[in-house]
Formats: structure tokens, C-alpha cells, sequence
């Protein structure tokens, strides 16, 4: 009988973003299949607190300019204790950064290294490229693009294992039987904050507004549809470097009464489940969480094909997909799902059942099946 597992999640991030919520659900889970977990992470950031919040044992490090020489050292004294107990070990880094600390708190000991890659950009090259992803055992791509990425940089690709990005279903907060009501409940409250009319279409997105996400392509397709449909609104939940030109923007094409800009909302499904139809405009993405978030919450979907968007919005299925970076194609994507009732309560039903296919629990159990084969090709005798 192989040895207990027990793995290290190291994430430097000073916040608490998409990735740490990731790993956050894929710990939880592995939990739950018997794999102790270690969450290490920047003393005092979000994700420190979070983590305490969920009742994980963290190890809390300095983590204080890269390659983080004495966080690798405390990490590895823990990493000791627990192969001295007679466990296999994981070291798994969720950021590129983490790599570095991992990889020095496991230099020559038996311990299976495995970096997660989120991000849809090429990696690095160099010599900090090739030990991060060289010395890996496994690396977890968030999707196929992200995978082709990797490929394209050298990684080999019988080391990469793809699993798409998850949400956890137990975080949603409502019941099966109860999300009319939370829909209502839901619609009433944004109609009150934003003055908006409840017995027309919204549509919104929750982006960061940065470039990758192009809100401004958003803003000249929603252009196009209040133009044709006057009554429909707009919801774009999101802050980022790109707020002053979103606001400009929004000036000079006279459409500020029907597209609201809410900066930061603190509640999410709130916001999805007033929504009729969720748009993600990226034009660069790993593989794109929320949309797997809106399909929980009954939005119908429309989103670029941008990165490993692919991997979750099947065109015509669950969603409607078009080219990044292109208004005209985003706007009549927008104005067939307002025009078609029918085909929107066909794509919200098809997303119900395309977000147990990417449920926290299939992610921990597609993650510990590659440890498992990683220990496996790793450590023959």
C-alpha cells in the first residue's frame, strides 16, 4: 500500500484573486480524498487569512525577494518533517514566483515538484525558465491553450496534464430549489443601488479593466445594442489601470444611462444572478473561472475565443463564441441572445450541466490521479 500524501501549496500572491481561490478549492478537496495540505503563503496577505478563515494549516513565510532563500529554508525543514514521517510529499507551486522556493526547498530530496500554470502568455526563457519548468515532474496546464503555450516553450508535453479551472459548487449561495427567489432578491437590490428598469435584459461582465480583458471592446459592442434595444442595461463589475479611459469612453458614446460601471462588488453571484447575459470580452485567458461562476448562476453566456475560453463555452452549446477584439462580431452575438429568448434558456440549461463537468471535487480527483502517475514515473525502483 503506497504511503500517504501530503502536499504543499506555496502561492506568494499578496492577494486573493482567481488563482488563490483555486487552490484554495483544490486543497479543500484533495482533503476530502485523504491528502493532508499544507497551504504556504506570504505572512499577513489575504490569502494567509482566507486559508486560517477555512480552518487550513498554513504555513505562513517572509517570502521576500525571489529566489525567497529563507522561506525555501523554513519550507524545507517542514518538508523534512513530514518525509521523516514516512509520507510522500508534493511540493506544488501555483505562481511561477513559488517555483523558486519550492525548487530550493526540495533540491535533492525525494519529493514530487509540480508547478500549476494559470496564465495564457508564454513563460520566461533563460536559464530561471529551464530550472523552473525543467526540474518539474509535472506541470498542470489551466487548459489546452495554456498547454500549447508551454509546449511551444520548451516544456515537454508527457509532463503536462491538463484540468481546467473549477468553482465549488457549496459556495454558491442559494439552494437548487430557492434560486428564483435569490434571482429576485438579487435583481431587486442591483435595481435599487444602479436605478435600474427590472422588467428589461441586463447584461454585464466582471473584469478586471486592464487590457486583457478589453472593456473597451465591451464598450463599443454595447454601443451597437442599446442603439438597437434603448432599453437594455448594462452592469460592469470590475477596477483596474483602464477605469479613467472605461469612464471617458462611456462619455463619449453617450451611453452612461444604460451602462453602469460598479467598481469592486463584493458579492458576485449577486450580480450574475440579476444577469440575463454574462460577456467576457478577453483577449487573452488562461481558461476564464467566471464564466463557470455565470453558468451556475443561469446567465446566458457570450465570450471571445480568446486563450482556453474554448475549453469551457462550446459555441452554440453552452455559450456563444466570437473573435477577441472584434465589436461588431461581440454586439451581434449580444443582440441574438436579447432577441431569442428561447436560445438563452437553452444556453443557461446547457451550462448546468456543463459546470459539474468542472466542479471542485473532478478537479481534485484529475489532480491526484497525475500525482499519482507522477510518483509513479518519478520514482520507480
Amino acid at each position: 500500500m503506497s504511503a500517504p500524501i501530503t502536499v504543499f501549496h506555496i502561492d506568494d500572491g499578496k492577494g486573493l484573486r482567481g488563482g488563490q481561490r483555486q487552490m484554495l478549492y483544490l486543497a479543500k478537496e484533495l482533503s476530502l480524498l485523504g491528502v493532508a495540505g499544507r497551504v504556504v503563503c506570504r505572512r499577513g496577505s489575504q490569502l494567509e487569512t482566507a486559508a486560517l478563515r477555512r480552518n487550513f494549516e498554513v504555513l505562513p513565510l517572509p517570502l521576500i525577494v525571489e529566489p525567497y532563500p529563507l522561506s525555501a529554508f523554513l519550507l524545507r525543514r517542514a518538508v523534512k518533517r513530514e518525509l521523516k514521517a514516512g509520507r510522500r510529499v508534493v511540493v506544488h507551486a501555483h505562481t511561477s514566483h513559488a517555483v523558486s522556493a519550492a525548487w530550493l526547498a526540495s533540491a535533492g530530496l525525494p519529493v514530487l515538484r509540480v508547478v500549476h500554470r494559470r496564465v495564457y502568455f508564454p513563460p520566461g526563457t533563460g536559464l530561471s525558465h529551464r530550472l523552473k519548468y525543467g526540474r518539474a515532474h509535472l506541470v498542470i496546464a489551466l487548459s489546452e491553450a495554456v498547454k500549447n503555450v508551454l509546449i511551444g516553450s520548451g516544456v515537454p508535453a508527457a509532463r503536462i496534464k491538463v484540468i481546467n479551472s473549477t468553482i465549488d459548487l457549496e459556495d454558491t449561495p442559494w439552494k437548487e430549489e430557492e434560486y428564483d427567489q435569490y434571482r429576485l432578491s438579487a435583481k431587486r437590490e442591483l435595481a435599487l443601488k444602479f436605478d435600474l428598469p427590472s422588467d428589461t435584459v441586463w447584461l454585464g461582465s466582471l473584469i478586471a479593466l486592464e487590457d486583457c480583458k478589453d472593456p473597451v471592446t465591451l464598450l463599443h459592442a454595447a454601443e451597437t445594442v442599446i442603439r438597437k434595444h434603448p432599453e437594455a442595461h448594462y452592469l460592469l463589475a470590475g477596477k483596474g489601470p483602464l477605469e479613467g479611459q472605461v469612464r471617458r469612453l462611456l462619455r463619449k458614446l453617450g451611453i452612461e444611462s444604460n451602462f453602469h460601471l460598479t467598481g469592486h462588488y463584493p458579492r458576485p453571484y449577486e450580480m450574475l444572478a440579476a444577469l440575463d447575459i454574462f460577456v467576457l470580452p478577453s483577449r487573452e485567458e488562461g481558461f476564464g473561472s467566471v464564466l463557470i461562476e455565470a453558468m451556475n448562476a443561469r446567465a446566458a453566456i457570450v465570450a471571445t475565443r480568446a486563450g482556453g475560453i474554448p475549453d469551457a463555452v462550446t459555441d452554440g452549446d453552452n455559450g456563444l463564441l466570437v473573435p477577441p477584439g472584434d465589436p461588431e462580431e461581440l454586439a451581434a452575438a449580444q443582440l441574438r441572445l436579447i432577441e431569442d429568448k428561447g436560445l438563452r434558456e437553452r444556453l443557461v440549461e446547457s451550462g448546468l450541466r456543463r459546470r459539474l463537468d468542472l466542479s471542485s471535487p473532478r478537479m481534485a480527483e484529475k489532480t491526484l490521479r497525475a500525482y499519482e502517475r507522477a510518483f509513479e514515473d518519478t520514482f520507480r525502483d
